[in-house]
C-alpha cells in the first residue's frame, strides 16, 4: 500500500515537522502557520542545512507517488542539541505523517526501515522526544526505545542498536 523512498525535498520535511509539532487533532485555525514554524530556530535545526554528512530520511508514498510521512535523523553539537538529544553521536529522529495516515502503518514503515539504515551505519543508539500523552509512544515503545528523561510534558527515547 505504501513504499519508501530516500529522496527527500526539505520542504517536504518541513511538512513533516509541522504534523509532528501538531500531531493532536485541532482545527486548521488553531495551528499557526508553517512560516512560523520556520522562524523558530528550536525547529529549524531539525531541517534548516538538510544533506549534511550522516542525515537520513526517507518518505512514505502513497499509491499516487504522493508523500503521506517521513521519518529522518540528524546529529546535533551539544550547544545545538535537539529536543531528544542525548549525545553528539547519537543521531535524533524526527518523524511526521498526515492525519489521514495515522493508524496505518506507516509510522510502523518508516520507523522500523529508518532503525534498519542506522543500524546498517553503525550508530550506536537513536534517540527522540515525545509528547508524555501522544499515542505515537507506543509505536516507539513497541519498537524498542526506552524512557531516559522527562520534563515539561515530554519524554527522551532512546533505542540502543548495538
Amino acid at each position: 500500500m505504501f513504499r519508501l523512498t530516500s529522496r527527500v525535498e526539505p520542504d517536504f520535511l518541513w511538512a513533516m515537522l509541522y504534523e509532528a509539532v501538531f500531531w493532536r487533532d485541532l482545527g486548521e485555525e488553531e495551528r499557526p502557520p508553517l512560516a512560523e514554524l520556520r522562524e523558530q530556530r528550536w525547529f529549524a535545526r531539525y531541517v534548516d542545512g538538510w544533506g549534511r554528512a550522516g542525515d537520513t530520511a526517507l518518505v512514505a508514498l502513497d499509491r499516487n507517488n504522493e508523500g503521506v510521512g517521513a521519518a529522518w535523523y540528524r546529529t546535533f553539537a551539544p550547544d545545538d542539541a535537539g529536543f531528544g538529544f542525548i549525545d553528539a553521536d547519537i543521531p535524533e529522529i524526527s518523524i511526521g505523517v498526515y492525519g489521514e495516515f495515522r493508524g496505518r502503518g506507516v509510522g510502523s514503515l518508516l520507523l522500523g526501515s529508518l532503525i534498519v539504515r542506522a543500524r546498517a551505519h553503525d550508530l550506536p543508539a537513536l534517540s527522540l522526544s515525545v509528547a508524555a500523552e501522544n499515542p505515537a509512544r507506543r509505536l516507539y515503545e513497541r519498537l524498542g526505545f526506552v524512557d531516559v528523561a522527562d520534563g515539561d510534558g515530554s519524554i527522551t527515547m532512546r533505542l540502543d542498536l548495538q
